[in-house]
């Protein structure tokens, strides 16, 4: 039996050009949401183009963008924009590095990520799970999930990475992180009119958020280094040893770790937000998941054996990725002359990947508008191209942390619907944004309470045809 979804409400979304806007239109609507500069067509045709000066192309086609991430990624690094935005104050990181700087930092960062580790992650995950399950069953009307869900993952990260939440002032990193995403993280005029990097960007000369979290890394790291390894090596410890063998440099460690402190749980607390909304706005969904997590390890905290078990609460987060990525835009820049999903691309010109869109795309995706998890089954009816799906990149660029990003969203998630039950405020509904990070605009409000105890009844999501 094929799911209905024709009398299911669609999940919050964006207006869009229908053509590419000018130089001044691309400005404000960088500045509002970056998400408004994707045109309609880029949600149905494969390819977009600047024809007449050729600096940019906009790429939907899945077979392109396997060339672009995965076949020829040497000659497609990226681009000055994004290099931009995440290159740290002194020194670099391995978000923005090529070539061989880049591959000894991969490797030398490789081992906290390696699947082993992920089981001495899990009870970090489910302390983490536990907590905020506690926090938000004794809340009270409608709350912003996001905090909560930063908080959580925050948690899990600086667990994991400095082996104790005593080890940051929390409060104070989620303060740096989120003057950076609405501030530094938008696109400045002058990246529109292709001014140099080196040039300082008007918010940077007043801004304080990288040097908040410089320091506040250098103070952990100066602590770590005083005091010795933990009885546990976690990440700071892997960090520092490298250093100390010559692998890293001090700059190194501190923008690795604050790269990893950053997207490790600004992405995860995000997913776990959208994923909470649309089961707030698919009751029959949450039910069913409910029931999938009673069922796998009941009133138990669930382990890595029940990850795999954990079916459809995957499904929900892969399709939650699906329809709100954190990264909804990727840009490249052509090193080389090439075609392009048979469009002559020059060296120099932009590559604008926007996922957002390719994620939606009427051509790859059934009902592309619509939540529906069942479409991740193992087995569709309607796979999807492999490059038309793209939450943590492709190829060697892949994000590192993917598989650690996956495992803490899904056991987060399963805990929380397990016990507690979401639904939506009368009148309230989120406005996707995407700057930096595709955020809920003003947080995304819900209403919490306990779950029923037992099964339920009519809570079965059937399977797609």
């Amino acid at each position: 039996m094929a799911l209905d979804l024709s009398n299911r409400p669609l999940p919050a979304g964006v207006s869009s050009p229908e053509m590419p806007l000018g130089l001044w239109g691309s400005y404000r609507a960088a500045r509002r949401n970056v998400l408004e500069l994707i045109p309609a067509a880029a949600y149905r045709e494969p390819v977009i183009a600047d024809t007449k000066r050729g600096r940019w192309i906009m790429l939907m086609d899945p077979t392109g963008i396997e060339r672009v991430l995965r076949h020829r990624e040497q000659d497609y690094p990226k681009s000055a924009i994004l290099k931009r935005l995440m290159t740290p104050r002194e020194g670099d990181n391995l978000i923005i590095t090529e070539g061989d700087v880049w591959k000894r930092q991969r490797q030398a960062l490789s081992t906290p990520f390696r699947p082993r580790a992920l089981n001495v992650a899990a009870p970090i995950i489910n302390d983490a799970a536990r907590r905020i399950t506690h926090t938000l069953g004794s809340t009270s009307g409608s709350v912003d999930v996001f905090p909560f869900m930063t908080e959580a993952s925050c948690d899990v990260m600086v667990d994991l990475a400095l082996g104790g939440r005593d080890a940051i002032d929390r409060d104070a990193l989620a303060r740096s992180v989120d003057a950076y995403v609405t501030g530094l993280g938008r696109i400045s005029l002058f990246d529109i009119l292709g001014v140099p990097n080196w040039v300082p960007r008007p918010a940077a000369l007043f801004d304080q958020s990288r040097k908040v979290m410089d320091d506040l890394a250098d103070e952990i790291i100066a602590k770590r280094a005083s005091r010795g390894p933990s009885p546990e090596p976690d990440l700071l410890d892997l960090l520092i040893e490298a250093h100390s063998e010559g692998t890293l440099d001090a700059l190194e460690v501190r923008n690795n770790l604050l790269g990893f402190l950053f997207a490790g749980h600004e992405t995860t607390a995000l997913t776990l937000t959208w994923a909470l909304y649309l089961l707030a706005l698919h009751p029959e969904i949450q039910a069913a998941a409910r029931e999938e997590c009673l069922a796998v390890f009941g009133q138990d905290d669930p382990d890595m054996e029940s990850l795999a078990q954990l079916k459809l609460v995957r499904q929900i987060i892969d399709e939650t990725l699906r329809l709100y990525p954190p990264a909804g835009f990727l840009t490249r820049t052509v090193r080389k002359d090439d075609t392009l999903s048979g469009v002559e691309v020059k060296r120099g010109a932009t590559v604008i990947l926007p996922v957002y869109a390719l994620h939606r795309h009427e051509r790859w995706w059934k009902d592309p508008l619509y939540f529906d998890p069942t479409r991740f089954d193992p087995q569709p009816s309607d796979k999807h191209p492999r490059g038309a799906y793209l939450p943590f990149g492709d190829g060697p660029r892949i994000c590192i942390g993917t598989s650690m990003a996956i495992t803490e969203a899904v056991l987060i998630l399963a805990t929380l619907v397990r016990s507690l039950h979401f639904s939506l405020p009368e009148g309230r509904s989120p406005k996707p944004v995407m700057w930096f990070t595709l955020r809920p605009e003003g947080g995304l409000h819900l209403d919490v309470t306990q779950a029923a105890s037992g099964h339920s009844r009519g809570s079965t999501v059937p399977k797609r045809a």
